[in-house]
């Protein structure tokens, strides 16, 4: 049974009142802290992982790339349409940051709007 999570140490320390800035845009920085998140909760510990290990050779199956889209639209604050729920997109973390980031760039990416 997979554990649940642990959100909390990749959140932003802002005394619990959300993000004290904008929220981080750039694809460098997300893909960082979806490699972090994903060390945290999906990488076996020791095992050579970063931004540009395919997912599925990293042992990232589909339920936890979920997780780490959803951490993605509360952290970021950018939720993936399903049209971008593609193959290229969700290759690696480096994929999936770019195809954030590029969503968090468009008029309109809050997490009601993109849906």
């Amino acid at each position: 049974m997979r554990a649940v999570p642990r959100y909390e140490n990749h959140l932003p320390a802002s005394g619990g009142k959300g993000w004290p800035m904008t929220p981080p845009r750039d694809a460098k920085t997300i893909a960082e802290q979806l490699c972090q998140f994903a060390r945290t909760n999906f990488v076996a510990d020791g095992a050579a992982f970063d931004e540009h290990c395919p997912l599925a050779e990293a042992g990232i199956d589909s339920f936890a790339l979920f997780e780490m889209l959803l951490y993605g639209e509360r952290t970021f604050g950018v939720r993936v349409p399903p049209s971008h729920l593609t193959h290229q997109n969700l290759a690696s973390i480096a994929s999936v940051a770019s195809c954030m980031a590029e969503l968090a760039h468009h008029a309109g990416s809050t997490p009601e709007a993109a849906g």
